[in-house]
């Protein structure tokens, strides 16, 4: 029997729920197909888990390991889409070792749509995390889906826009393809115009026609010796790409033996030697030119006997 004496509670369905149900929309079934099939590739042989782990143990990946997707856990599509973008690389060298070849890991459409869906995820992720909490109030959780709806109009206006500052994981997607198409730089005649930056597109168009300069690439077996011999003026931002590609250290072996020669240098033996001493002599040891000693001995005035 109902007590008159009290009102009827008020019904409110969880929002929290609400809104881990809205983040079912974002199937994105072939994305997440190939993401759980690789995972559980991985994991579920013990052998192959213990060597992908060790294999990123070597390599100093920020992460040490993929984890598994779970539907009913709201929060682990969002952890596990970010593990395995980050680790992409990493998973795609260790299928292929397995000869195990899996190419959406090498579909640049595919690997933008995997960084859209973990961004997304991301952003619900932190919402969810928002509305969890005790002392949690109705109206500061509808505050935070309110602010959540207006962010989406504007993340829709910077897709719009093409500006990615919000979404991480694509912004560092398309750096990567920009920045790292190595391809360019070791057979610009090969490569695909579409798959080339804008600003480089009539450059390499001019290039890839000439058949003379194509004659030369093939012909050249010093790719540094290629890109210097082309015109500054019709080639001058293939030359800079060229340049700024070429000129980046494949390690830090110049770096170590470098100070593996100052420790050798300054020692107890050559305590006297300044810091303009050290410098020039580092420089001798780590170059390739050879100091012209009989030109240097001839520009001394040696002093004449009285």
């Amino acid at each position: 029997m109902i007590d008159n004496k009290f009102e009827m509670p008020m019904v409110f369905h969880c929002i929290i729920h609400q809104e881990a149900l809205c983040c079912k929309v974002l199937a994105w079934k072939n994305v997440m197909d190939t993401v759980i099939s690789t995972i559980n590739c991985i994991r579920k042989n013990g052998l192959a888990h213990r060597q992908f782990q060790q294999s990123l143990e070597e390599i100093e990946a920020e992460y040490g390991d993929v984890i598994y997707f779970t539907e009913v856990r709201w929060l682990s599509r969002g952890a596990a889409l970010k593990r395995f973008f980050t680790l992409r690389e990493e998973i795609n060298i260790f299928m292929n070792e397995k000869e195990n070849n899996i190419p959406q890991l090498s579909d640049k459409k595919w690997i933008l749509d995997l960084a859209f869906l973990t961004d997304m995820t991301t952003f619900l992720n932190e919402l969810n995390v928002k509305l969890q909490g005790k002392e949690k109030l109705l109206p500061d959780m509808y505050s935070d889906i309110k602010s959540f709806t207006v962010k989406l109009k504007l993340f829709y206006k910077h897709i719009d826009e093409k500006k990615l500052d919000n979404f991480v994981c694509c912004k560092k997607a398309m750096e990567t393809f920009q920045q790292c198409n190595w391809e360019e730089v070791k057979n610009p005649f090969v490569v695909d115009i579409d798959d080339v930056e804008s600003c480089l597109q009539m450059e390499i168009i001019e290039l890839q026609s000439d058949e003379c300069l194509k004659t030369a690439f093939r012909d050249c077996n010093n790719l540094i010796q290629f890109y210097s011999s082309l015109c500054e003026t019709k080639f001058s931002k293939i030359k800079y790409f060229a340049k700024k590609m070429l000129t980046i250290f494949g390690s830090t072996y110049i770096c170590e033996q470098t100070f593996s020669l100052g420790k050798y240098r300054k020692s107890k033996y050559a305590s006297r030697l300044t810091d303009g001493h050290l410098n020039a002599v580092l420089r001798i040891s780590t170059s390739k030119i050879k100091p012209a000693i009989n030109t240097l001995v001839d520009a001394i005035q040696t002093q004449k006997s009285h």
